[in-house]
């Protein structure tokens, strides 16, 4: 590894998530709203890292990659599909395959090597993915996030109160705010517990791995079910590891 300091840079479907990694490994993480554009520069100058990696869920905004790249000196990568991986792509449509899941499975193939797993990501949308021990990903499901479920409740129905994850999590709710709560939070960690299994039936899995705004909520409930590791850094591991496999 020839840099000492590596910007990772997400930008996802609600909001823009740099770390810093110092020789491999993360220092700093920080969120911003996709407007927040002076404030993210303030950081980058404040960082001053020696090159870096972007990769967007979505329409990529031209004037934040090109201040990127004039930031690193031009030593940025932008995850693209023509971009070269250390893992092959087993999709049966690679041009609509999300770029993000793409790089979480590069950062869980490196991190567990040998492995088969299964990576959640729990943001605005939930991706449950498979990556085999050549490695290779598999593919997966994508189902709504929990805030997406919280607002859909609310919105679709006529007396539905909108909540958030805060509050007890009982196994049987015994009012509409802590059943609504319960049947959002435990029914989307039990979705995820069943498919491991299914997943552990199929192809083997015997790990999953976490990562994304809601995975420390989700980690709590399933822990003590399935073998499950949290790893908030994992989208920004798999730009490192991208970037020093293109050696740029």
């Amino acid at each position: 590894m020839k840099h000492k300091k590596f910007l990772a840079v997400d930008q996802g479907n609600s909001l823009l998530k740099l770390t810093l990694f110092e020789e491999g490994e993360s220092r700093e993480v920080c969120r911003f709203s996709a407007e927040a554009f002076e404030d993210v520069f303030s950081l980058v100058e404040r960082w001053d890292p020696d090159c870096g990696a972007f990769c967007s869920v979505g329409n990529m905004d031209p004037r934040m990659v090109e201040s990127l790249r004039m930031a690193l000196d031009g030593r940025l990568l932008i995850l693209s599909r023509s971009t070269r991986l250390p893992i092959n792509l087993d999709y049966a449509t690679p041009s609509t395959l999300g770029l993000d899941r793409v790089a979480l499975a590069v950062g869980a193939a490196t991190l567990y090597k040998g492995e088969t797993l299964m990576v959640v990501d729990a943001g605005t949308a939930v991706t449950l993915d498979i990556v085999d021990s050549t490695p290779a990903f598999r593919g997966g499901r994508i189902a709504p996030g929990v805030r997406l479920r919280f607002e859909s409740l609310h919105a679709h129905t006529s007396a539905l109160p909108l909540l958030d994850a805060q509050g007890p999590l009982p196994i049987v709710g015994c009012s509409t705010d802590t059943s609504i709560r319960s049947g959002v939070v435990l029914g989307l960690s039990d979705e995820i517990v069943e498919t491991y299994r299914q997943y552990k039936n199929k192809f083997g899995c015997n790990r999953v791995v976490l990562t994304g705004g809601d995975a420390g909520l989700l980690a709590d409930c399933i822990n003590s079910r399935i073998p499950a590791d949290h790893v908030p850094d994992l989208m920004g591991r798999g730009l490192l590891y991208i970037y020093n496999y293109n050696e740029i």
